[in-house]
């Protein structure tokens, strides 16, 4: 992978990885109930009508990896 792209994708994964810590702290949890589809898809949804924000996006990349692994645990798989 080309380094400039390597760079990129592991500065978005640490803004994406600091998020994810922050709300943990703040109670946030259950991003990998399947109960919680709903609520995550609705997030989703209201995030991608949103101003693109690097913030923005940050959270939109969130919950497209929330919803990716309950589509991953319904395969059998398990969030690690």
């Amino acid at each position: 992978m080309e380094d400039k792209l390597f760079n990129a994708s592991m500065e978005f994964y640490r803004a994406c990885d600091v998020k994810l810590e922050l709300k943990e702290k703040e109670g946030f949890t259950g991003w990998n109930n399947p109960e919680n589809k709903k609520l995550l898809k609705g997030g989703f949804e209201e995030h991608i009508c949103r101003a693109l924000t690097q913030d923005n996006l940050i959270d939109i990349a969130n919950y497209c990896m929330f919803l990716w692994n309950l589509i991953q645990i319904k395969k059998g798989g398990e969030a690690k």
